[in-house]
């Protein structure tokens, strides 16, 4: 691999580490390390094409390996593509279920959809991201992995200062930052690095830390991150954050092997950094990462929800009653949210969202058109089998061609007594399929055929 380091920047580490810079620097020149996530979400989520032979060993769903974008494994949202180094940070947050949570800078949604996945669709997780287009990209890989609890919402993150203080019980800053630590995986952005862009980057990363603190609750969990080596962005920004809010204090970090303390000495000689954690190329099987988790000292805010609106009306719940008597066994929903003509399931219905912008509030369950409710691949994405009255398993064949837009016609008349089916690949559902008189007419979204 040819990644074209500057001259500045090896001075810069050959500065920082002296003789173990040549190490670093020819590490960044090998292959990268694939892995990838599983999603406890799903029924039967081990039961995959990938093999699990390799497991990685600080979190119970991740493994070495690669994985194939096209597999209904990961159409379907089974797994999700993650370098190792990122894993841990989610494990380090450590959500629960029945928690309140922010991903502060969340796209394209990795460590999102770890989180999801260890609250177990209990409590709430709000997941940001300023870039409109990349929170876009981070509605779809939450929609993918079938989570239901969460609301992405695009804002910067000091829009959420004035209704959202003391709300969130955790909070993960996965700061945007210069990126030195995934040259290897993008070369491309070598050509970006200059010590001027890693000073503007530590710079908006402490604004974004100033509105972490105003958002955490006391007694509540604050980690940081960044995907860099840079002591500006990592040890001298916590430094600064520790300086600033003495009520924030540093815990210890369980670290494996590969793993590093963090260094005082590149954080104003403060020792507690020893807590945090770096993980280097050279030392360790995946990207550079520093990883650093706080706790704010204090008694418990309590924190009132002020209801929404759920935008209910009369025949809107009428016709999704019957919608739900014909397709499914019961009726999972209860927590409703009608926005224009599409229906959610609200993974929250507090009206202190109604500030902000949302692109996703729980989740989507369709949409309602003329005397008629039809439903969202959201919701076929994060239903268990056992709630739908009919699932048809499509063979290879079949499923080419419905990926490709065409509809399936059935040689016999099958036992269908209702209109809308799930549809499953290898026992994995992807899609709603409309049934009516021995085809199953394609519903399969058109940004997602292929």
């Amino acid at each position: 691999m040819n990644v074209n380091l500057s001259s500045e920047f090896k001075e810069k580490y050959t500065n920082l580490l002296g003789d173990r810079a040549p190490k670093l620097f020819s590490a960044i020149e090998t292959e990268i390390e694939n892995a990838f996530r599983i999603n406890p979400l799903k029924p039967g989520y081990k039961t995959l094409t990938e093999s699990l032979e390799r497991p990685i060993e600080y979190t119970d769903i991740g493994f070495y390996g690669d994985i194939d974008g096209n597999s209904i494994d990961h159409l379907c949202g089974y797994i999700y593509s993650q370098e190792p180094s990122a894993m841990y940070v989610a494990e380090v947050l450590d959500a629960k279920p029945g928690e309140t949570v922010l991903d502060l800078c969340a796209a394209p949604g990795s460590k999102t959809t770890h989180i999801a996945s260890k609250m177990a669709s209990e409590g709430l997780l709000v997941s940001n991201e300023i870039n409109y287009k990349r929170a876009k990209v981070l509605s779809s890989n939450v929609e993918r992995m079938g989570i239901r609890n969460t609301v992405v919402t695009n804002n910067s993150p000091k829009d959420f200062e004035k209704d959202f203080n003391n709300y969130f019980d955790k909070i993960l800053v996965d700061a945007p930052c210069s990126g030195e630590g995934m040259f290897r995986k993008d070369p491309e952005s070598v050509k970006y690095w200059s010590k001027e862009y890693v000073e503007s980057c530590a710079n908006r990363q402490k604004h974004i830390m100033d509105s972490a603190y105003k958002l955490l609750n006391n007694g509540g969990t604050f980690v940081y991150s960044t995907c860099t080596f840079s002591p500006e962005e990592n040890e001298e920004n916590i430094d600064y954050f520790l300086n600033k809010y003495p009520d924030m204090q540093i815990v210890e970090i369980k670290k494996y092997p590969g793993m590093e303390d963090g260094k005082p000495e590149w954080g104003n000689d403060n020792q507690n950094l020893t807590k945090a954690l770096r993980m280097f190329p050279d030392q360790f099987k995946g990207e550079g990462h520093f990883i650093c988790k706080m706790q704010k000292v204090g008694t418990v805010a309590n924190v009132k929800s002020r209801d929404l609106n759920s935008g209910m009306k009369k025949e809107d719940t009428q016709l999704f009653d019957k919608f739900i008597k014909q397709n499914l066994q019961e009726n999972p929903y209860s927590n409703y949210l009608h926005i224009a003509d599409y229906l959610y399931n609200a993974a929250s219905l507090d009206s202190r969202f109604n500030k902000l912008h949302v692109l996703r509030n729980g989740l989507k369950l369709g949409e309602f058109k003329k005397n008629r409710f039809e439903p969202d691949i959201a919701m076929i994405l994060a239903i268990e089998p056992k709630e739908l009255k009919t699932i048809y398993d499509l063979s290879d064949d079949q499923f080419g061609k419905y990926l490709h837009g065409e509809s399936v016609i059935l040689e016999k008349q099958p036992d269908f007594n209702n209109k809308w089916i799930g549809l499953s690949y290898q026992n994995k559902l992807f899609s709603w399929g409309r049934y009516s008189n021995k085809e199953i007419k394609n519903v399969y979204p058109k940004g997602l055929r292929r």
